[in-house]
């Protein structure tokens, strides 16, 4: 039964590419999407975007003037996800089902946990993230 499973998976991704193109970013981001996780008081958000391979942007707002630096991502474990970036962003990324909201109350799926921010210190405290 295994075997016969297993054939059968491997010949799904052989027929439909986009099913193993949808875990080519650590299961996390589907490819051609976006997840933004936007922090306030300080403003600044962190983008992870996944286009064959997952990268990041920062955007810094609170320094006067909004500013977005490109870089790359690496992920340390994964569900939840814990990744740093090269601006040098860090932190945990966890699946939570309608159990993040903003401060506008609406309600997200993803809450991050940040451990470091350029320019900023701590302690953080956990905010939302959207898809894109």
């Amino acid at each position: 039964m295994l075997v016969r499973y297993l054939t059968l998976t491997t010949a799904l991704l052989f027929c439909y590419p986009s099913l193993a193109a949808d875990l080519s970013c650590n299961g996390l981001v589907a490819p051609g999407q976006s997840l933004v996780c936007a922090g306030f008081e300080p403003n600044w958000a962190i983008e992870l975007k996944c286009d064959g391979a997952l990268t990041s942007n920062f955007t810094d707002a609170f320094s006067g003037n909004i500013a977005v630096t490109a870089g790359s991502v690496a992920i340390l474990a994964e569900d939840p996800w814990q990744f740093e970036t090269s601006h040098p962003v860090a932190g945990t990324i966890a699946y939570t089902p309608a159990g993040c909201m903003d401060e506008s109350d609406r309600i997200f799926d993803f809450t991050f946990t940040p451990t470091a921010a350029p320019g900023l210190a701590g302690p953080f405290h956990p905010f939302c993230c959207r898809i894109e």
